[in-house]
């Protein structure tokens, strides 16, 4: 998985989260937040934890759907979801 580091980012900024904050409510190590905000890919374990901790509707706007080659899932009518920005 790939997330949108600007995203990522903005989220962590609005919640007052540190990086080694995320990665402790994640149950992950800080490295890997750090390739989240590097823009780099994190495994299945790192990308199942993102995604439990911010719940299917809030991490389908972070994913970087067209870095990964995939249409997003859970967007209407399997649409670019670019353009929805609900995230809270």
């Amino acid at each position: 998985m790939i997330v949108k580091k600007e995203k990522l980012q903005a989220y962590l900024d609005e919640r007052k989260l540190t990086r080694a904050d995320f990665a402790k409510k994640l149950g992950v190590d800080v490295s890997e937040v750090d390739k989240m905000l590097s823009g780099e890919p994190v495994g299945y374990e790192t990308a199942k934890r993102f995604i439990y901790y911010l719940k299917a509707h809030r991490a389908q706007h972070l994913v970087d759907w067209k870095a990964i080659g995939v249409k997003n899932p859970l967007a209407e009518d399997n649409k670019d979801d670019d353009n929805k920005e609900a995230i809270a």
